[in-house]
């Protein structure tokens, strides 16, 4: 085994800030001129200057799911590209199966896939599937690319004095997948029947694809929230931009059924999966017209801090109570699969 030495071992979830900076974006292969924007935090598309215009691409893999994943896989990558405000418009699938799988397994699979590409006009034009020694479960990985000779939105465009909005659901996600996941643990907690039902049908809501489309000409920088959640993303907005990120948690809606099912679970909404929310970074002038948007196109939305000159942190209100987060968040759905 190469490598001397013990090093940080690492846990569930993304590494540390620490360790994207140390190692993993250290590692960057040959210096192209025509890469716009390469790897860091918080830019999850990469932008690469093609002829008279931009090709972005996002790869992304589900592995803190069972239940629709290849639907989770393909909106999960194509949300990324639509934050650069790009159409996702080309899907590649790479599909690793546990030993034994059925073809039943690897037919739902691909149909998810199918049907989640069709929903926001995307083609699935190739990939690699393979039976994978070791595995628990199936991991599905879409990578996605969009091409525009129009602006890209950035992360790091962020600037003092923009307003944050959180559009979409916060948690929609996560809890859709524990309704799926984890339904016996549900019950146990009292969960009713129908609360599950209704949450496992969250996981059919979880583009932004038409929500950062819409929005994307009076943006400063727009954040897909994934693993992490929200507070995850909202740091990472603050690292990418170099700037402080206050957010009043007080000021976010939540929908009553992950309040439920978080609060049964003892788990945080906000630091948990949150594809089918965005996070939009708005200038001033702008902020009027983007709530006009979002009220015409009837999204749940929550104007809900601000980007405030400083150093790289997120300042949370919760409760009267102020918070500095400086570090990636783990996502609390880690802590069901332990």
């Amino acid at each position: 085994m190469r490598g001397g030495g013990i090093g940080l071992r690492l846990k569930e979830g993304k590494p540390p800030r620490k360790v994207f900076e140390d190692i993993i974006f250290k590692y960057r292969g040959s210096f192209d001129p025509d890469v716009v924007q390469g790897p860091g935090i918080g830019e999850d598309a990469g932008i690469i200057r093609v002829g008279d215009g931009f090709l972005v691409a996002h790869s992304d893999p589900i592995t803190a799911a069972e239940e629709y994943i290849g639907w989770l896989a393909v909106h999960v990558a194509a949300n990324d590209v639509a934050v650069r405000g790009v159409w996702p418009r080309w899907i590649l699938l790479t599909v690793l199966l546990p030993p034994d799988s059925s073809t039943v397994l690897l037919e739902d699979i691909l149909r998810d896939a199918d049907e989640a590409a069709r929903s926001i006009n995307a083609s699935i034009i190739g990939g690699h599937t393979e039976v994978t020694p070791g595995f628990p479960r199936p991991i599905v990985i879409a990578s996605a690319f969009g091409y525009t000779r129009g602006r890209v939105v950035r992360t790091c465009d962020a600037r003092p004095g923009d307003k944050v909005f959180i559009i979409g659901r916060v948690g929609g996600e996560g809890v859709g997948v524990i309704a799926h996941d984890f339904h016996d643990l549900l019950v146990e907690k009292g969960v009713s029947e129908n609360t599950i039902h209704e949450a496992r049908r969250f996981i059919r809501d979880i583009s932004v694809v038409d929500k950062a489309l819409a929005i994307r000409d009076y943006v400063s920088a727009m954040h897909d929230p994934t693993e992490g959640g929200v507070l995850g993303a909202l740091y990472e907005v603050a690292v990418a931009s170099g700037n402080t990120v206050y957010v009043d948690l007080d000021r976010i809606s939540l929908d009553p059924i992950v309040k439920e099912i978080t609060s049964a679970l003892e788990i945080d909404p906000y630091k948990l999966l949150s594809s089918g929310s965005l996070i939009a970074v708005v200038p001033n002038p702008y902020v009027d017209k983007v709530i006009d948007i979002l009220e015409s196109k009837g999204y749940m939305y929550s104007v809900c801090g601000e980007v405030l000159r400083g150093e790289s942190k997120l300042v949370i209100e919760r409760n009267g109570e102020r918070i500095v987060l400086n570090e990636i968040v783990v996502d609390e759905i880690y802590r069901l699969w332990r």
